[in-house]
């Protein structure tokens, strides 16, 4: 029996694993691309410990067939990611299976003019509403 609990999840903020650590003139886009990265990593693990942790790469797509709000449509760039978890419904609140995750999420800043073509109007996570840019899903049967 696996006793490990999956998850992926979706924006529209470039948050591409470039593995760039060291700022310079030459870099800077690629620096940012990370740095939005490791903002994504430190927020999941604010409650658990990751075992996993896997970015899955960029697609354009119609955001029509994501869970994204309704302000984007269209052709857009989408980051994916995967993470998993030791515990279940770590991330749960209330009746809300990604309630904590969401609360962590919440207005979190990014940065942004790197590769997004979603723009929100200021830099952050939105997890709801009108203006919502990332979302999470459970890849448990």
């Amino acid at each position: 029996m696996d006793l490990t609990y999956h998850y992926t999840a979706y924006t529209l903020i470039d948050i591409t694993k470039t593995d760039i650590l060291v700022n310079s003139i030459d870099n800077q886009k690629q620096r940012n691309q990370q740095r939005n990265w490791e903002t994504v990593y430190q927020l999941l693990s604010l409650r658990a410990q990751l075992l996993t942790f896997d970015y899955l790469g960029k697609v354009v797509d119609d955001v029509g067939k994501y869970s994204f709000c309704f302000d984007y449509s269209g052709k857009h760039a989408i980051w994916k990611f995967e993470f998993s978890v030791e515990r279940e419904d770590i991330y749960s609140l209330d009746h809300d299976r990604y309630g904590t995750l969401k609360d962590d999420f919440k207005i979190a800043p990014v940065i942004l003019g790197l590769d997004e073509t979603a723009k929100p109007v200021l830099p952050l996570f939105y997890v709801n509403g009108s203006t919502k840019n990332i979302y999470f899903k459970s890849l448990q049967k």
